[in-house]
C-alpha cells in the first residue's frame, strides 16, 4: 500500500487490492482524503521490443473520488466536475511524458466512467479510470 498527502492539489493516493477501497473510505471518517486517488495493483506482462528495450506492459485501473453529500445535486456535480479535472491532469501528464519518451501510454486504451461509492453515511463521486501503459524495465532485469 501506497500513500501520499498533498502532492500536486492531492490529498490521498493509495495502491492496493480492491478490499483497501473500504480502508479509503473508512479513513474519510477521521482525516480528510479528497480528492484521493485509488489505485488497483495492476496486472502486467513484459515485451522484448527491438532486441534491446523490455517493455513493461500494465493494466492501470484508477478510481478518482472526491466527497459530496448524498442527494444533493449541486454537491454531486461539484464532486464530479473536480474529479474529472483531476483525471484529465493525470491523463495530460501521462501523455506529455510519453512524448518526452518517458513512458509507452496507448491513447485509444483510455476508458472513462463516472462512479459512486456510497457507505451510507459518506458518499464520494468520481472516475474510472482504465489505461494501457508501458514502461521501459530494462532497469528493473538487469
Amino acid at each position: 500500500m501506497q500513500e501520499q498527502k498533498n502532492r500536486n492539489g492531492i490529498v490521498y493516493i493509495q495502491m492496493s487490492d480492491a478490499n483497501g477501497m473500504d480502508r479509503l473510505m473508512g479513513d474519510s471518517r477521521s482525516e480528510d482524503v479528497y480528492p484521493g486517488i485509488y489505485v488497483l495493483r495492476p496486472k502486467y506482462a513484459g515485451q522484448l521490443i527491438d532486441n534491446h528495450l523490455m517493455l513493461l506492459k500494465f493494466d492501470l485501473t484508477l478510481f478518482v473520488f472526491v466527497q459530496g453529500r448524498p442527494d444533493d445535486y449541486e454537491s454531486e456535480d461539484l464532486a464530479y466536475q473536480h474529479a474529472e479535472t483531476v483525471v484529465s491532469e493525470i491523463v495530460k501528464h501521462l501523455q506529455h511524458d510519453r512524448f518526452e519518451y518517458r513512458n509507452y501510454l496507448e491513447f485509444d486504451s483510455i476508458r472513462i466512467e463516472p462512479v459512486i461509492y456510497s457507505t451510507g453515511v459518506d458518499a464520494a463521486y468520481g472516475y474510472e479510470l482504465k489505461m494501457k501503459l508501458g514502461l521501459a524495465g530494462n532497469e528493473v532485469f538487469c
